[in-house]
Parts: structure tokens; C-alpha cells; sequence
């Protein structure tokens, strides 16, 4: 059986595994949306004009929403991220309620609830650096139609 030191120095290895591709990603993300808005500067152009499906097929809501929503989407996130989140005693008490329920029963499994949050993280993360991509690119391709107009 292994020691308590042993255990804690396996926890601190797949935590520097996680942190390096996890904080690359973030980077990556800031990077792709930062391109984004330099890029993007009549985002009026972006409305009405849906997202080509990505090489992703779990991304559902691809289809749903014009580029100027994920235009407006990709900069709040952003904002959030580089702001922390708001309170919960603004937000509706329903959700606040769940928030306290879903951590009560994560106190039984932090180790495991992490490794899945930070997994889950660093899938979103990517999805929304595409997005991000994906916006740009697009927005490239208006102005070079205009542009040839």
C-alpha cells in the first residue's frame, strides 16, 4: 500500500499533466478570440450568416445561432473568464440552490469531480477556440467578397 507521501506526490504529477495542456488551451482560447475582435471590426456584418458545421459533430448548436451570436457569445465568455464569476446572490435562487446541492455531493469525490470538471473544461475550451477560428475566418471571407465588389 502506498504512503501518504507516495499518494500525494502521484496527485501533485497528474496535476502538472493536467495543467499544462489545460493552461495551453486557456491561452490558446484568449489568443483565437483576442485574433477575433482585432479582426472583426464591423460585427453588424456578422449577423444573419450561420456558422458552417464544424469537424465536430457533438457541437449541437451549431446550426442554431447566426456569427454575431457567437461573435457576442466568444467575448462575454471571455470577459467572464478574465473577470471570475459573478456572485450567486444575483442570480436566480433556483440555480443557486442546485449550485449548493451539486457540491454537497461532490465533498465524496473532490479527486474525481475535479479530474472531470478540468477535463470537461479543457473540451470546452477547445470547442470555443474553433469557434473563434471560425468566426475569423469567416468574417475574412465577407471582406474579401466585398471587397472584390
Amino acid at each position: 500500500m502506498p504512503s501518504a507521501t507516495d499518494t500525494g506526490l502521484l496527485r501533485a504529477s497528474k496535476l502538472q499533466i493536467l495543467k499544462r495542456p489545460l493552461l495551453k488551451a486557456m491561452e490558446e482560447y484568449f489568443s483565437a478570440v483576442s485574433k477575433m475582435e482585432q479582426t472583426v471590426m464591423f460585427p453588424s456584418l456578422l449577423r444573419g450568416i450561420s456558422l458552417d458545421k464544424l469537424d465536430d459533430p457533438t457541437e449541437a448548436d451549431s446550426g442554431s445561432k447566426d456569427l454575431y451570436e457567437y461573435f457576442m457569445q466568444l467575448k462575454s465568455i471571455k470577459g467572464m473568464v478574465e473577470g471570475g464569476l459573478a456572485p450567486l446572490e444575483g442570480r436566480d435562487p433556483s440555480i443557486a440552490v442546485r449550485l449548493r446541492e451539486q457540491e454537497d455531493r461532490e465533498k465524496a469525490d473532490l479527486e474525481g469531480f475535479f479530474y472531470y470538471h478540468v477535463s470537461n473544461l479543457y473540451r470546452i475550451l477547445n470547442q470555443l477556440t474553433r469557434r473563434a477560428d471560425a468566426v475569423t475566418t469567416k468574417y475574412n471571407e465577407i471582406m474579401c467578397q466585398i471587397n472584390r465588389n
